[in-house]
Order: structure tokens, then C-alpha cells, then sequence
């Protein structure tokens, strides 16, 4: 009983929520008016495609810190297993986390490759070629291919390394509610801030990233019990 408690309230509340978010930003536009802010219509690009701060910054460097955080837990991962007992104790969590990075990551690559959706800066709309098409829309088809091929943008790809951290919540609950609501904070502001950098870009709409969180959300809570006991750890209590 613990765990279907665990399971209803992780899995049973939040996502309805995030789907109605999803459906909002799709289905009732608010992905076309978000976009239109940072499209210039007049001159019939986005500003800030090339802005260091968008670029090298929000995007490289959040790829590049990604990286870092996955090589660090791969590393403790392996070091688990040496004689020595003390980075033994961190298998599990350091186990769990790159489980969460590998499933986010690696299922939202595929998804990119099986959806076909191509990015904000391919559409009509935006000075592209191909006639935009909500996701939610009853009669969708597969979309037209561009000259660089189908389109690989759904769900963001770029934000799944963010919100693949957030095992970081349960790995908190551990210890007390106010590490997991660091690890929470952490991983929904990074992932927040890659969002908002490829959105100024043109290259994702807000509702895919809003995809990609339903996903890794999804695979944190289900193998969460590798690291803490529902029945132990009912609600995080403060430290």
C-alpha cells in the first residue's frame, strides 16, 4: 500500500497537471505566442540566435556542465565498486542518478528521431518552409521533411539533461526535505533556463520541453524506490 500511496502522489497528481500544460502550450496556441516575442517578424529572423548568452552560454555551457555532472556519477558509479567501503555506500545513489540521466536522455533521442517535429525556426511562421501543425492537432500526419531531413525536435533534447536531474529529489529524501527540494530547485531551474535559451533561438517550442519533463518526472518516480523506502519515506520531513 506504501507504494501505490508513493506512486499516486508522484505520478497521479503531477502529471495531469503537466499534461494540462502541455495541451495549453500546444493545443491553444501558447507555444506560437511565447515564440512570437523573440521572432522578429519585421526583418524576419530571432535576435538572439547568436547572442553569446543563448549560445555559448545557456546552451554549450549547459551541455558541457551536463556532461560533467553525468561523468562525475559514472565515476562514483565504478568507484562503488572498489574494496573500499566507504564509496560503496554510494552505488545505489550514484546508481539511481545516472539510471535517471541514461532513461531521460536516451528515450528523448529516440523520440526525437520517431516524432518527426521539426523546430520553431522551420515553420512558415518563422520565415521556414514547413506549414505549422500542433501536436495535439486530431487530423496530424507525418510532417514534410526539410532539406536537412525530418524534423528532430520533439521532445527537447537540450532540456533532458537538466531534467534528468531530478532524481536529485529523491536521492534528497534521504536526508531531509530540504535537500530534496534543493535537488528539485536545481534541476527545474536549469532545465527552466535551457528552455528559455532555445526558445529565443527558434529551436524548441516551450510545450517540448514541457514533454521532456513529463518523461524524465516520470522515470525519476518509478525507480525511485532504489534509493529511498516509501514506506520510510513518506513525505520529506525537514532537517
Amino acid at each position: 500500500m506504501a507504494m501505490l500511496r508513493f506512486y499516486f502522489r508522484h505520478l497521479a497528481i503531477p502529471l495531469p497537471l503537466l499534461f494540462g500544460l502541455f495541451y495549453l502550450f500546444d493545443g491553444r496556441g501558447w507555444d506560437l505566442l511565447c515564440s512570437d516575442l523573440f521572432f522578429d517578424s519585421a526583418q524576419g529572423l530571432w535576435p538572439y540566435k547568436h547572442s553569446w548568452w543563448a549560445n555559448e552560454l545557456l546552451h554549450d555551457g549547459g551541455r558541457h556542465l551536463i556532461v560533467v555532472i553525468a561523468a562525475t556519477d559514472l565515476l562514483l558509479f565504478a568507484l562503488s565498486f572498489s574494496h573500499h567501503s566507504h564509496w560503496r555506500q554510494a552505488r545505489r545513489v550514484s546508481g539511481y542518478l545516472l539510471l535517471c540521466i541514461a532513461l531521460g536522455t536516451g528515450l528523448t533521442a529516440i523520440g526525437k528521431k520517431i516524432t518527426h517535429r521539426h523546430c520553431p525556426k522551420h515553420y512558415q511562421r518563422y520565415g521556414g518552409t514547413i506549414p505549422y501543425q500542433p501536436i495535439l492537432a486530431l487530423n496530424n500526419k507525418r510532417q514534410a521533411t526539410t532539406k536537412g531531413g525530418p524534423g528532430r525536435c520533439f521532445p527537447a533534447g537540450h532540456a533532458s539533461g537538466a531534467f534528468s536531474l531530478i532524481g536529485l529529489y529523491f536521492i534528497g529524501q534521504r536526508h531531509s526535505r530540504s535537500f530534496a527540494m534543493a535537488g528539485l530547485s536545481f534541476s527545474m531551474i536549469l532545465g527552466l533556463l535551457f528552455t528559455f535559451g532555445q526558445l529565443v533561438r527558434g529551436a524548441h517550442f516551450i510545450s517540448h520541453s514541457i514533454a521532456t519533463l513529463i518523461l524524465c518526472w516520470t522515470i525519476a518516480v518509478l525507480f525511485a524506490p532504489l534509493v529511498i523506502n516509501p514506506a520510510e519515506h513518506p513525505l520529506p520531513t525537514k532537517h
